[in-house]
């Protein structure tokens, strides 16, 4: 039994936001009231304290299967329990791509070891072909919580739109990654800093938003949900909320790199800012931001995207590998660039990263109520806290090591059980 006393209990669902105490015993949460004395419970002193639902991450690569030097399942769902994370959606990317029952299975059984929820989605197509669906039905009866080919976009319209009337059939959703490679240049790098500085044609903003366009619009015809992930682009977010004024099913995310830094980073970070979409524009940093403001974008959602050293310390960096891993640091952008920023409250940031992501899957998470689960995320929201290199994660490409950032994570308590104490 677990008697966490006198924090800021906050809960985006029921918009509860008070001081108070919440008990906890057998993976549930009994109690919560202003004051609450049970005799024997172990306590937990939250004074000065937020107690928020445990975060939601609905966009994480563990690399699980066949990748593990870069991550696996135990050190990814470490690296979650790090950053305030209870429940995660892991990407189908992996080697072999999870596009049948028995990788899925696989993968199902080793993340059920894990003292987190950790979920995983399909890919849309067979081993990313870009043409053959997966069996969508017999996926989601092994497991799989949705269907996304993140990483590689669907150049094939048809398939789309097939992708899309199979997901309505079975009251699911797909998830898209929108990058046209016939628009783009090289990856990982902002069109404009990559003519400017390293003389290279880079990744186009029309590349994000033409793709996205036809995809929204596909989605609109056959009133299937279709949910956008990582936009980057000024236009991204208008395209979204043009689809959702028209009456089309579509949600969309956007990463906390994308809310807080610019192209400019990569001149200071070097590849560990190598990142797809890229980091673009002041115009479309505060476009996003105006996007999670008014509501057309529901989700943050990390992309963590671990790497090797070795794989991210090359000579050319036309040649490393994009992404960077982002669980152990998203909170706390989140503090930094949005709430100490003025720009959301810290209710509306908690939304975004608890319920609404939660909703999205209609996973049992996500909020904080009597007899709900005990999942709970207790931080100091206005620490300061030195990013450096120990990250629980086995990677360490994050372009934010060495900035002072706000918030703590102090603990994390998933199932009733604390799966993480700093």
């Amino acid at each position: 039994m677990l008697l966490i006393k006198n924090g800021r209990v906050m809960d985006p669902k029921s918009g509860l936001d008070q001081v108070c105490d919440v008990l906890v015993q057998d993976g549930k949460i009994i109690k919560i009231a202003p004051e609450v004395k049970e005799e024997g419970a172990e306590i937990i002193d939250a004074t000065g304290l937020v107690v928020a639902p445990g975060l939601v991450d609905i966009h994480v690569h563990f690399r699980e299967p066949g990748q593990t030097h870069k991550e696996d399942i135990h050190t990814g769902a470490l690296a979650a329990a790090a950053g305030g994370f209870t429940t995660v959606v892991m990407m189908a990317n992996t080697s072999p791509t999870i596009s049948d029952v028995e990788t899925l299975q696989e993968v199902l059984h080793s993340a059920a070891k894990e003292k987190i929820n950790v979920k995983t989605v399909a890919t849309i197509t067979k081993n990313f072909n870009g043409q053959d669906l997966t069996d969508f039905k017999a996926l989601l009866e092994a497991g799989a919580v949705g269907f996304s080919d993140d990483g590689i976009p669907l150049e094939s319209s048809k398939v789309v739109k097939e992708a899309m009337e199979e997901a309505k059939k079975l009251n699911t959703f797909i998830s898209l990654h929108e990058e046209d490679p016939g628009l783009n240049g090289i990856l990982g790098f902002n069109e404009n800093i990559a003519k400017e500085h390293f003389h290279i044609c880079g990744a186009t903003g029309v590349a994000e938003y033409a793709m996205m366009a036809r995809d929204v619009m596909i989605a609109y015809a056959t009133k299937a949900h279709v949910h956008i992930q990582h936009l980057s682009k000024e236009e991204s977010v208008k395209v979204v909320e043009f689809a959702q004024k028209l009456g089309a099913q579509v949600t969309a995310e956007v990463a906390p790199q994308h809310f807080s830094k610019t192209e400019a980073l990569l001149l200071t970070q070097g590849s560990n800012a190598k990142m797809n979409p890229p980091l673009r524009l002041e115009s479309d940093r505060r476009a996003v931001i105006e996007g999670l403001k008014s509501g057309v974008i529901t989700v943050i959602a990390t992309d963590h995207a671990p790497h090797h050293a070795d794989e991210k310390n090359v000579k050319d960096i036309t040649k490393a590998p994009s992404g960077m891993t982002g669980l152990e640091t998203s909170l706390s952008l989140g503090l930094t660039y949005l709430v100490e920023a003025e720009e959301l409250s810290l209710m509306e940031l908690l939304e975004k990263m608890t319920y609404n992501p939660a909703k999205l899957y209609n996973f049992e998470a996500g909020y904080l109520a009597e007899n709900g689960p005990a999942d709970i995320t207790i931080f100091d929201a206005k620490a300061d806290r030195l990013v450096d290199s120990h990250f629980a994660s086995k990677a360490t490409n994050s372009p934010f090591i060495g900035e002072t950032l706000k918030g703590q994570v102090k603990y994390t308590i998933c199932k009733g059980q604390i799966v993480y104490q700093n």
